[in-house]
């Protein structure tokens, strides 16, 4: 009776095992209980997903995170810049200073707009010194 759950647990783990790939950390610096909101954005470069971009909210303040994935980092110089940006309307404006740097990971400024609508923004230069951006979905 037993063989059937343990064959059961098995196939669970090594599905598992192969779905999951490598988990990032995604803690808001200073803000450990500070929660992602809405869905993930991606940044494309001729039709290719290379990096993402969410919005946390916690602790008062919205947080953009961006990510570039490791297929382009690994062979690609780049720089990455994110913010928040707040919808009025038919206008935005961002909420937030920009932050920029070329590592792989990079937590935006925070900005005190959780009674806006707004979303996180990411930008990440590609070959020629040009860049394509990003953007989580609208919430508010």
């Amino acid at each position: 009776m037993r063989k059937p759950f343990a064959l059961a647990a098995a196939l669970a783990a090594t599905l598992l095992s192969v779905t999951t790939g490598t988990a990032h950390a995604e803690t808001v610096p200073g803000c450990p209980s500070a929660k992602q909101i809405g869905t993930t954005g991606y940044v494309l470069h001729k039709g290719d997903k290379i990096a993402s971009v969410k919005q946390f909210a916690g602790c008062g303040k919205n947080v953009a995170y961006t990510w570039v994935w490791d297929s382009w980092a690994q062979n690609h110089s780049f720089k990455i810049t994110n913010w928040i940006a707040v919808i009025d309307g038919d206008e935005e404006y961002p909420g937030s200073e920009s932050r920029s740097g070329t590592r792989q990971e990079l937590w935006g400024a925070p900005a005190a707009t959780l009674k806006k609508c707004t979303r996180a923004v990411a930008s990440v230069t590609v070959p020629g010194g040009t860049y394509v951006s990003g953007w989580t979905d609208l919430r508010c």
